[in-house]
């Protein structure tokens, strides 16, 4: 009778587990998998060491450390790199007085919040068109980088609006001649934490202008404070 009730729960386990397995997230999943073998890979590899020491085998010990450093080596590689990411969001973040946006690299997504002004507070895919062009003419006369920046949201929320907005609809979405930018708005925008390496700033700086190619609705304005971001960093 126990061993019954004990494959009746195994068997239910393995069903919980199974249907997480299916409804779980494949990106998440797949890192899951990834970390959970490497993890398993040293816990053996540690284990098999501390054996060997006991042991007094002392040469497999060398050939077992020397064998494994690449893998070790790899994997403090990736988990720097994750680290060297702003809590690994992966995301840049600009700002101006009127406006917070914030582009997600994985994805190419861009949201934005209004700081100022009637619409203080809330974020732009709350905003009604005729709303959204009211606050691009408001930013045109108070807050030229912060129109930029909605002309680059728009562009990618809304391809279509310059046929729409009327006198709204102009506009240069380059950068501004005095672009004045610190080291901490630099590190917001690639993306990284103070410190990150210069090979974390190239990586960040690649990554982030494949997300703002023209072919993935890119904009002008934000490849440029991403080039300024990298001049900055690395002393160009």
């Amino acid at each position: 009778m126990i061993y019954l009730a004990l494959g009746v729960g195994f068997l239910l386990a393995l069903l919980g587990l199974a249907r997480i397995f299916v409804s779980a997230d494949p990106a998440k999943l797949g890192r899951f998998i990834t970390w959970f073998l490497g993890a398993l890979a040293i816990g053996g590899a540690l284990a098999t060491l501390a054996l060997l020491i006991l042991s007094e085998r002392f040469w497999p010990v060398f050939i077992a450390v020397a064998s494994f450093s690449p893998i070790a080596i790899r994997l403090w590689r990736q988990w720097r790199a994750r680290r060297g990411t702003a809590g690994g969001r992966q995301s840049s973040k600009v700002e101006t007085a009127t406006l917070g946006m914030r582009l997600d690299h994985a994805t190419g997504e861009m949201t934005g919040t209004v700081k100022r002004g009637p619409y203080a507070g809330r974020r732009l895919d709350e905003l009604a068109e005729a709303e959204l062009f009211d606050l691009l003419r408001q930013c045109r006369v108070e807050d030229e980088d912060a129109a930029r920046l909605l002309e680059a949201w728009l562009d990618r929320a809304r391809p279509d609006w310059r046929q729409r907005a009327g006198g709204a609809g102009g506009g240069n979405s380059g950068a501004s001649s005095g672009d004045a930018m610190t080291r901490d708005e630099a590190y917001e925008i690639l993306g990284l934490k103070p410190g990150a390496t210069a090979a974390d700033i190239r990586d960040a700086h690649r990554r982030l202008m494949k997300k703002l190619h023209p072919d993935q609705g890119g904009s002008n304005y934000l490849a440029a404070k991403a080039n300024r971001a990298k001049e900055i960093l690395l002393g160009a």
